[in-house]
């Protein structure tokens, strides 16, 4: 990586490793607030600020009823599976972008570009200060990583 250009890849190991962690604690925190009752609002104000929302599509729908079929899972319990999934990729990509690994920025790029699309959709139907930042990091991390012009050169 060029010297001019670590600074910017820092800033990205960082907020991914910083989210990883607080969507851990998050997920903790859902599990303690479902198994006592207690919070199912907050919950809710979390996978909506949080983007974790299913959405209306069809498909997740019938995703989303065949896990609670089977595995009879409560709401809190599906979010905090869905954010250790996403804490998962995000700890992921923050850890080989910190061991310099060129598949983490392409996962990086992949895995944060195919959420910019919805988290458009979502700022325009709801706008909040926090998804509009994370649309615009999101946005700066993808243009750069782009702009870097690694990606595009033999591995």
């Amino acid at each position: 990586m060029g010297g001019e250009h670590d600074a910017f890849i820092k800033v990205i190991i960082v907020e991914r490793i910083i989210k990883a962690a607080v969507l851990v604690a998050l997920a903790i925190g859902l599990l303690v607030a479902g198994q006592t009752g207690v919070l199912p609002s907050w919950a809710d104000y979390a996978q909506d600020q949080l983007n974790l929302a299913a959405g209306n599509s069809l498909i997740v729908n019938l995703l989303l009823k065949v896990v609670l079929y089977i595995g009879n899972f409560s709401h809190t319990t599906l979010l905090a599976i869905g954010a250790i999934v996403y804490a998962l990729l995000e700890g992921t990509e923050g850890v080989g972008l910190a061991m310099r690994r060129r598949w983490a920025e392409y996962l990086t790029v992949i895995a944060t570009g195919l959420l910019i699309p919805y988290e458009a959709y979502e700022v325009m139907h709801q706008v909040t200060l926090f998804k509009i930042g994370a649309l615009l990091l999101n946005v700066a991390v993808v243009g750069y990583l782009a702009y870097r012009k690694r990606l595009f050169v033999g591995i």
